[in-house]
């Protein structure tokens, strides 16, 4: 791997599961003295990651069309300097930039299931194409996995999982007191979480809709949305006149937010293209257990039961009902949590992926 350099390339430089973990990719590869950078195809808005390597954040201009062609020409500026570039495309956007632009070798990082919209006609095969161009598909979980292999027929030798991974030390945090105070919740509340972008798929209106109702039957606690996105004026406004929803920004220091948690509450859609993640790995390195509809790689991490309590897709009655009882149970979820911080440290930690990663690399190079 010495004399290979890798680009890692990502959509933007906004703080999103994607592009956090390639921040923790990117510091556990220099850490192995990987040579590095990481093109940003675009800049976002709300929190931004930071990169352990030289950065470049494409400066694109707002037109769809023109910021497609802007992001292909300023990535094949990027990859043309020097020999034995190896990309990494880190989503589907950037991998159609790394495509476009004449990359290669690629090593494709597939992080979600696929919409319904691209998995029959003319767009399964651009998209079967584009993922056909990378000497190496690394799928977050098995059943991204199945999908590529069903759905795009892709070459099973050329498409492996790679589990999603965190970065442990990012999950630092003071004790629990300190963690209440620094996210304004007070030292004897019941806190649910729920951490991630307000959009769409990870449907925030539903996890309001779980916890009124969990409150209802608990009598009480404190609903805690951490995160940025479109849907931050709706669930602003939904949560208008209730002290028991809290909502701050995005952050950084994520493992305060979750030190300050009691139950960690993940709602994303079953449409919504999940793969593994991240979230409810951080939860489990902090010892938070998890309640969860039973989706793609999510059941890849939690285990039912153990270390949280996942729920058949959209049953927000059963759902409401496990973040009640797990509230209500302090033996059972600090049982669960230890459980999940076990399983998280020992198989989906960052150093283990970060060899994976290595070695799929050297393949690629050398196949080059």
């Amino acid at each position: 791997m010495t004399d290979v350099r890798v680009v890692h390339v990502v959509a933007s430089d906004q703080r999103r599961g994607a592009e956090v973990f390639a921040a923790d990719l990117v510091r556990a590869l220099a850490d192995r003295g990987a040579h590095q950078e990481v093109v940003a195809l675009r800049r976002g808005g709300g929190a931004k990651v930071e990169f352990a390597a030289p950065t470049t954040v494409l400066a694109c201009p707002p037109a769809a069309a023109r910021a497609a062609a802007w992001a292909v020409w300023g990535l094949r500026r990027s990859v043309a300097r020097g020999r034995g570039v190896v990309v990494c495309a880190h989503g589907g956007e950037a991998l159609r930039a790394a495509v476009l632009a004449g990359a290669g070798p690629i090593v494709y990082r597939r992080i979600g299931a696929a919409p319904p919209s691209i998995t029959t006609g003319p767009r399964r095969l651009w998209h079967r194409w584009l993922m056909g161009r990378a000497a190496l598909v690394l799928c977050v979980a098995e059943a991204v996995r199945d999908e590529t292999l069903d759905v795009f027929g892709l070459p099973p030798p050329r498409v492996r999982t790679v589990p999603n991974g965190v970065d442990p030390d990012r999950m630092a945090r003071p004790d629990r007191a300190a963690c209440r105070a620094a996210v304004g919740v007070e030292a004897d509340a019941r806190v649910v979480l729920s951490l991630g972008s307000l959009s769409w798929e990870k449907d925030p209106m539903r996890a309001l809709r779980i916890t009124a109702a969990s409150r209802s039957g608990h009598g009480g606690g404190v609903h805690l949305l951490v995160g940025d996105g479109p849907l931050a004026d709706a669930v602003r406004a939904a949560a208008a006149g209730d002290a028991t929803v809290r909502l701050l920004p995005a952050r950084g220091d994520v493992g305060v937010v979750l030190g300050a948690a009691d139950v960690l509450l993940l709602c994303s859609r079953p449409d919504g293209m999940e793969g593994m993640p991240a979230v409810v790995i951080e939860a489990g390195l902090c010892g938070v257990a998890v309640v969860a509809d039973r989706i793609a790689g999510v059941a890849e991490v939690v285990v039912d039961g153990e270390s949280g309590v996942l729920v058949a897709p959209g049953d927000d009655a059963a759902a409401s009902a496990a973040v009640s009882s797990l509230l209500a149970d302090d033996a059972r979820r600090m049982a669960m949590g230890a459980s999940a911080a076990s399983r998280c440290t020992e198989q989906f930690a960052i150093g283990p992926v970060a060899d994976d990663y290595l070695d799929a690399f050297a393949e690629a190079a050398a196949g080059s």
